[in-house]
């Protein structure tokens, strides 16, 4: 099975697959503001080079983007 494939709007709208947050990326989805702790399984990291968008897997329109310190870190 695939990673979940998601429109995600940093990609110009278009449908993209996004994979489970790294630790790094979870310890900032935790913090003040992002992600409540019971909620942090359900948000997953676009997996298109460069793009930093964090949203959760059931509602797109949840999401954030990461600082510009994690763009060289995408898969």
């Amino acid at each position: 099975m695939g990673l979940p494939n998601r429109r995600c709007p940093n990609c110009g709208d278009t449908d993209q697959d996004f994979r489970p947050l790294d630790d790094a990326e979870k310890a900032y989805a935790l913090g003040p503001g992002q992600v409540p702790r019971a909620d942090l399984g359900t948000y997953r990291r676009c997996a298109r080079a460069g793009c930093v968008r964090v949203q959760s897997y059931f509602n797109w329109r949840t999401g954030f983007d990461l600082p510009e310190s994690f763009r060289s870190a995408a898969s």
